[in-house]
């Protein structure tokens, strides 16, 4: 293998790495269009993002998208939709200068039909203290391209606040992916593997996840709900309808998610 295609694969595997920071929360119905649902003084004074973020302590939010099939640019006309998508870099207007995003699918652009999701993360600073009005800058592909701003131009009256209190504030949301990551131990054997193999989660606690399986784009080609007990735990997958080559595997809460790696070889 030349360089060239080392470093590609490299890319690659990066790219994939931060996708799988976050996993749409496959409670959310589909006909939620963006969970949570936004704060609106009027019909939602309980909606938007209820975590609060402190200064000095890490930060993580997840937006969960459901891409419906059609859009209604006229009330009452659906059309038919290819996909949604904002930019990589600089799609979420009004972040604090501490925090950035990373989407899952990578790219940002999420297919109709196809959940997908956003996680903000960071490490708020003193002068970031106080109320920030979050918008997303969406591009609606409905063969002609509408751009939006999320959540004004769906609803009026509708924000996405993220408030940030002082250091030591109560209520502040500091889980990372990391801490997430450091309960659960992974590994799969045989690996690499044929068609068959066992995958053991060593977890340190209880509860009810997702395990799944993604490709190198960081499309999911498996899911399935697990319950996890407190200890060594295995789980059988069956690889046979999937083609040869490396891919991801772990389990998420829906906000985080540990990870590691599978290679198919027949």
């Amino acid at each position: 293998m030349n360089r060239i295609v080392l470093i590609f694969l490299g890319v690659i595997l990066a790219s994939v790495g931060y996708a799988q920071d976050c996993q749409p929360d496959e409670t959310v119905p589909d006909s939620v269009v963006v969970a949570p649902l936004p704060y609106n003084e009027m019909l939602r004074p309980d909606g938007g993002i209820a975590d609060t973020a402190c200064v000095g302590s890490p930060y993580e939010f997840v937006f969960t998208f459901n891409i419906p099939a059609t859009y209604e640019v006229i009330p009452g006309l659906p059309i038919a939709l290819v996909d949604v998508s904002i930019p990589a870099e600089g799609g979420i207007g009004n972040l604090p200068a501490s925090m950035d995003y990373v989407c899952n699918p990578p790219n940002c652009v999420f297919v109709a039909e196809t959940k997908g999701c956003i996680i903000v993360s960071g490490t708020p600073t003193a002068d970031e203290v106080g109320s920030h009005d979050l918008t997303i800058a969406a591009d609606i592909n409905v063969g002609q391209v509408l751009q939006v701003t999320v959540p004004g131009d769906l609803e009026n009256g509708a924000h996405y606040y993220l408030n940030i209190k002082e250091e030591g504030g109560t209520n502040c949301f500091s889980n990372t992916n990391e801490d997430f990551a450091a309960d659960f131990g992974l590994s799969n054997r045989p690996n690499p593997f044929g068609d068959l193999t066992q995958v053991v989660v060593d977890a340190k606690q209880s509860g009810l996840y997702q395990f799944f399986v993604a490709d190198l784009l960081g499309r999911q080609v498996h899911q399935q709900q697990i319950q996890l007990i407190e200890g060594e735990n295995h789980i059988d997958f069956n690889g046979s309808q999937l083609a040869e080559g490396m891919y991801l595997y772990g389990i998420t809460d829906g906000r985080h998610a540990a990870t590691s790696k599978m290679i198919i070889n027949r």
